[in-house]
Order: C-alpha cells, then structure tokens, then sequence
C-alpha cells in the first residue's frame, strides 16, 4: 500500500498528508499532532480558568484527575497501535494518527463539558474544528 493511500487512511476527515515516503508522511502528521495539542491545551485552559474563577476546587480537581486518567489512557492505546503495527514502516504513522484522533475526540470533550452552557449562553470557545 502507497504512502499516500495511507496517509488519506488516518487523516479520514482532514487534507490527507502529502508525502511520497514514510517520513515526509510522518512530519506532516507530527505538525497535524501539534496543532491537535495546541488546540486540546487552548481548550482545557479555558475549562480550568472557568472552574478557578467559579472556585469550583472540587470539580476542578476532578477534572485535572480526568486529564491526568485520560493522558495515560492515550499513551497505553497509542502504544499499543504502534505494537501492533511494529513489524512495519507505518507504525509512527498509525501511532500519530492514533494521537491525533484522541486528542480532537478529547477537545471534542472537554468543550461540551467545560465550555458550553445548558442555556443560550454561547459557549467560551468555539466549536472544535473536529468534534465527535
């Protein structure tokens, strides 16, 4: 299977990675990464500053365990896609895109969680750009 097909594969809903070997693939999936963990981050700043300024400890200390929970979750799933890949040259592919699918299902989270309201209000940030 071309690289390229691969790579249109594990970037479903997003511009597929150009690329014509494994690691042109690979940096253009790493820089998608970086923008999923930029915006995941962005996300659960914003969560944390609502919870501080309501003095909310207890759900704020909650929600610091549940992103602590779901960081390893994320490690040991992504882990073990590269595992299960291991014997071939797309396992940093499938493990990064693995990476990114996580990271946007888990801004996906924290906004209807954290940022949005039961009422009209409109929520503190937008819509995530892929939300599940």
């Amino acid at each position: 299977m071309s690289i390229i097909i691969i790579a249109a594969l594990l970037s479903a809903a997003r511009n597929p990675c150009d690329g014509s070997t494994t690691r042109e693939v690979e940096q253009c999936l790493a820089a998608d990464l970086a923008r999923a963990d930029a915006e995941l981050n962005r996300y659960y700043a914003a969560a944390t500053k609502r919870l501080t300024e309501q003095q909310d400890t207890a759900a704020l200390a909650k929600l610091r365990a549940a992103e602590r929970a779901w960081i390893a979750y994320r490690d040991a799933e992504c882990d073990a896609v590269y595992d299960s890949w291991g014997q071939g040259t797309i396992r940093g592919a499938m493990n990064l895109g693995c990476r990114i699918t996580l990271a946007e299902a888990r801004t996906a989270t924290v906004w209807r969680n954290w940022l949005t309201y039961a009422d009209s209000t409109p929520p503190i940030l937008p819509k995530p750009r892929a939300s599940y």
